[in-house]
């Protein structure tokens, strides 16, 4: 169903911007929307999100004005976090980084499947390094709570990147699930890089990890949250991208997002609340597009959402959206 705004008239992305934009193959659509998020739009106008103080929260010590955020991916180089959270994210994460620049695996990397609402990508971490983005960081607006999230990679490299960044986020996302980092997320590393990450740093870390389906992908994940909460991590975000085999993309495989994710991600949710006690605040990620999918996961136990595929299907204004749905109920 065409989302509408709230006269019930379809909006303009609906009518030809998704159009448009899917005109183009995926990659070269994304570097478009980058462009124009550069330019000096009203984009507190476009995003149609009103403020709403009983959507206020905070997760591990960090304010919101809402509980909706902007996962990561979306701006790999955070530089353009300020208009991003101008169109109504409580948050938004840029990344995933590394410490050195990366540019990620040949092309073709990235595809849709309309009919699914879904994204597969196999893009590979490709990102500036952490020096560019701390520099970006450092030159940008504040609109809404910035959070960077970071590579697991080897303890040295990963804390030099913390190093550089963490002075300039409100929180720090610990990217340990991709299955496009061309590396294996163990759960004794993402202890050990925690640990490593705790002195270093005040501010809250999160660690991103892998969806599950069956008993044994369960067991593996939850040897990666018991790592990490031992460690002192302040929270998880689950999860993202469902690994998958795709012959579209270079690498043969990549990582499936949006809707086939959205009767999963509460699941999970529950899941983990239910594995931890509680313990810690978990950001639900995966394919949420509308207030009802994300007022699932908040049910489930989530204390924050995150968006990425919905920005893609649904446009600016569909943070706006989300927390209208919310508020209303």
């Amino acid at each position: 169903m065409p989302a509408t705004d709230r006269s019930g008239r379809r909006g303009w992305f609906e009518a030809f911007g998704r159009q448009a934009f899917f005109a183009l193959d995926p990659e070269r659509s994304h570097r478009v929307a980058l462009a124009m998020l550069a330019l000096p739009l009203p984009w507190r106008r476009i995003g149609r999100a009103a403020a709403d103080p009983a959507l206020a929260t905070s997760v591990a010590g960090v304010e919101l004005a809402n509980p909706v955020g902007l996962a990561s991916g979306f701006d790999k180089a955070c530089e353009r976090l300020a208009p991003l959270g101008a169109l109504g994210f409580g948050y938004a994460v840029g990344g995933t980084i590394t410490l050195r620049p990366r540019p990620g695996n040949p092309r073709p990397r990235i595809a849709r499947d309309p009919g699914q609402r879904a994204i597969v990508n196999a893009m590979g971490l490709p990102n500036p390094g952490a020096h560019a983005v701390a520099a970006a960081l450092t030159r940008g607006q504040r609109t809404t709570s910035r959070w960077v999230s970071l590579a697991d990679e080897e303890i040295a490299d990963a804390c030099a990147a913390l190093d550089l960044v963490a002075p300039l986020a409100d929180a720090i996302e610990l990217n340990a699930s991709s299955p496009n980092a061309g590396w294996t997320h163990r759960a004794d590393h993402v202890g050990a890089l925690v640990s490593a990450m705790r002195p270093r740093t005040a501010t809250p870390v999160f660690v991103k990890v892998p969806p599950f389906a069956t008993d044994e992908e369960r067991a593996g994940v939850l040897s990666i949250v018991e790592a990490a909460r031992a460690a002192g991590a302040d929270g998880l975000t689950a999860s993202n991208t469902i690994p998958v085999a795709d012959a579209r993309m270079s690498t043969g495989r990549g990582g499936l997002s949006g809707g086939p994710l959205t009767a999963r991600t509460p699941e999970i949710v529950a899941a983990l609340v239910e594995a931890t006690g509680g313990r810690l605040p978990i950001n639900a990620c995966g394919g949420i597009f509308t207030a009802a999918d994300a007022r699932a996961c908040l049910e489930a136990g989530a204390a924050t959402v995150q968006v990425y595929t919905g920005l893609i299907y649904e446009g600016p204004m569909v943070a706006g959206r989300i927390l209208a749905g919310l508020g209303a109920g």
